[in-house]
């Protein structure tokens, strides 16, 4: 019977996607190369020492994102750091709709996470709405499950930067506030 078990388990899980180790590379390698490219993407992009506060967004039950930057980098896109706190008494569970309404950033992001913000360009009439790598996950924080009382955590979004001409953007975030945020270069 365990012949019989190994047998089936071996033939199934493939979805036609077959993974072809590089040269030089073994199966190994590669799986060590998946776990290494979550771990830098759940990791933000490194947030400058800079925590002056440039702008506050408000939430619900006393949650708060304050808005420590917002560059614009040479290679086409914008990040956005800032320090999430939650200045009530309770444990905030509503954390699911920061994700937005689009179920492939819900799924790509493992659940909670900040991939439904957008920047708004009022000068161009366009919405910018967070980057998703080649998984479809935001590149923005994730796992938010649960915001602990009085506690607080470095959270980062990013988007494809609006034309140069454009220096200013709304942010929103649903369930937040929006809030008017000027463009550095980075």
């Amino acid at each position: 019977m365990t012949a019989a078990l190994t047998l089936t388990l071996s033939a199934c899980g493939s979805d036609g996607k077959e993974e072809k180790p590089d040269a030089g590379r073994s199966a190994q390698g590669n799986s060590r190369d998946k776990q290494d490219s979550q771990a830098k993407q759940d990791s933000p992009p490194k947030q400058s020492d800079n925590s002056k506060v440039i702008a506050t967004l408000k939430g619900q039950a006393g949650i708060i994102l304050d808005i420590t930057s917002a560059t614009r980098s040479a290679g086409g896109f914008v990040t956005v750091h800032g320090n999430l706190k939650n200045t009530g008494q309770g444990k905030y569970y509503d954390t699911q709709q920061w994700s937005g309404p689009e179920l492939d950033v819900i799924r790509g992001a493992g659940g909670s996470s900040l991939g439904g913000a957008t920047l708004v360009d009022e000068k161009e009439k366009k919405r910018y709405y967070t980057l998703r790598d080649t998984e479809n996950r935001p590149l923005a924080s994730v796992g938010m499950a649960i915001i602990e009382p009085n506690s607080e955590q470095k959270v980062f979004m990013q988007f494809p930067a609006p034309p140069k001409t454009t220096s200013q953007v709304d942010l929103q975030i649903p369930s937040f506030q929006s809030v008017a945020l000027t463009l550095t270069d980075g």
